[in-house]
């Protein structure tokens, strides 16, 4: 047991000094659990905002989509003489090399 009067005031000391310790890591603790669910809530809310923005972005293509098939669908090559264009005279194929990020022309 510990009876010597020694011991107990070199007890004492560390226990002030341990309760201490226990205590500012108790409030570390605290503070970064708010912390992080204070941004939880921030990612989630931004989630959300995200997924609204996606869905009006989804719908805006697909009314460009039809806009674009119904562009098309009246497109032929009669009516591409008539709007002016003319069918080209010779192809040339352009090329991408994978090292360079400029364009060719290889025949």
């Amino acid at each position: 047991m510990l009876t010597n009067p020694h011991n107990l005031a070199v007890f004492q000391t560390y226990l002030a000094r341990t309760i201490a310790v226990l205590a500012g890591l108790c409030a570390v603790a605290v503070f970064l659990y708010s912390v992080f669910l204070l941004l939880a809530v921030s990612h989630t809310a931004a989630r959300s905002s995200a997924q609204k923005q996606i869905a009006a972005i989804g719908a805006r293509l697909g009314t460009l989509e039809m806009q674009y098939l119904a562009a098309t669908k009246d497109l032929t090559p009669e009516r591409a003489n008539v709007l002016g264009f003319v069918s080209p005279t010779t192809q040339t194929t352009v090329f991408a090399g994978a090292a360079v990020r400029a364009l060719s022309l290889k025949q």
